[in-house]
């Protein structure tokens, strides 16, 4: 489904923004998987391989390790018509999206445009692709769009404190949504699982 995207997008820096490249040995593997063992997250596994990672005044935004590639893969199975991507990455899930004949059109807000600069041109079939340079959480699209897929993907962490973002957008979005539309956020449903557990816990320790 995804593209090996160090051979794609290369090594550079632009402003605030690097993508740099990233080679896991089969022992540094075999650690993550035994720090995943004692951490209980099977997700932190990295097999072997060479990876892109995105990084933003200083900041690990994104890469394309296996836990990032099965996290994204419903918003690619779900793409057709007009689809609105917030948050560009190293645009790992748009050269599936991009290269898919039911995907008409692709609109992509970006915060930062040093990301855009650098990883934009790296994507297949620009006559498709549209980037808005803005911050999610304050933009707004045009009166009357309306998109058959939106996805949200602006959050460098896996945290329960993404979760009142996430209710913010999907309020703001519902309208813009096309009837039989989707729309989802990256692991939306695995934070609302553990913010369960998070409450349950904190209950627990009431008593």
């Amino acid at each position: 489904m995804f593209p090996s995207i160090p051979e794609l997008l290369p090594e550079g820096e632009l402003g605030l923004a690097k993508v740099r490249h990233m080679e896991v040995s089969q022992q540094g593997s075999e650690w993550s998987m035994i720090r995943a063992m004692v951490n209980g997250h099977g997700d932190s596994f990295v097999p072997p391989g060479k990876y892109a990672q995105l990084v933003v005044d200083g900041m690990l935004m994104m890469s394309d390790t296996d836990m990032e590639r099965r996290s994204n893969r419903e918003v690619v199975w779900q793409a057709r018509g007009h689809v609105f991507i917030a948050g560009l990455g190293i645009g790992m899930i748009l050269h599936p999206i991009l290269e898919n004949p039911k995907v008409t059109k692709v609109t992509v807000v970006e915060k930062y445009a040093d990301v855009i600069k650098l990883v934009g041109p790296t994507l297949p079939h620009q006559e498709k692709l549209t980037f808005v340079e803005a911050d999610v959480l304050d933009w707004k699209p045009a009166k009357g769009t309306k998109y058959d897929v939106i996805y949200h993907d602006i959050w460098p962490t896996i945290s329960t404190d993404n979760l009142k973002e996430m209710a913010l957008l999907h309020r703001r979005f519902g309208q813009f949504k096309a009837p039989g539309g989707w729309m989802d956020s990256w692991k939306r449903d695995y934070l609302k699982y553990r913010k369960r557990q998070e409450d349950a816990q904190r209950g627990r320790w009431r008593y």
